[in-house]
């Protein structure tokens, strides 16, 4: 199946298993999200695997609603939400890097793109869903050196 991705990277300033636990607890993640993420509703669980949420995105007046699943296919390490019927996939991998002390993440989020002019249309907006993520990804940075480690 053919599918175009958004990809960003960032070495955020904390450790990997702190900047894990505020990606994968919806209750922190939701703190970081760019204004184009309009909410973000916890529908089943919270955190990590076998959550369910519901993200409403307004990105250039198009308002979109994704109901995306959590898996964990390495816990600690990769995370993914999946929202089948909208074709959306988005892979977090978090990488240590300086002894640990850091964190190398990357944000890939495949999607099935629509047919036709929307579909075009879709792709040539590709640059403004980066710049989203790339956003979200300088918000993550700072609220993970504001955040204490949960215990």
């Amino acid at each position: 199946m053919r599918t175009y991705s958004v990809v960003v990277a960032k070495v955020i300033n904390a450790r990997p298993e702190h900047v894990y636990r505020l990606v994968s607890d919806m209750n922190h993640h939701r703190n970081f999200l760019p204004k184009e993420f309009e909410k973000l509703e916890i529908v089943k669980g919270g955190i990590g695997a076998g959550t369910v949420t519901r993200a409403h995105m307004n990105a250039m007046g198009s308002k979109v609603v994704y109901t995306l699943t959590v898996t964990e296919p390495e816990p600690g390490r990769v995370m993914r939400e999946t929202d089948n019927e909208a074709g959306v996939d988005t892979f977090w991998t978090f990488t240590p890097v300086e002894g640990g002390t850091r964190c190398h993440l990357h944000l890939e989020t495949k999607f099935r793109p629509k047919p036709g002019f929307m579909g075009l249309l879709e792709r040539l907006l590709t640059p403004l869903i980066r710049g989203v993520y790339s956003r979200e990804l300088d918000l993550l940075d700072a609220y993970a050196q504001k955040t204490p480690i949960a215990s």
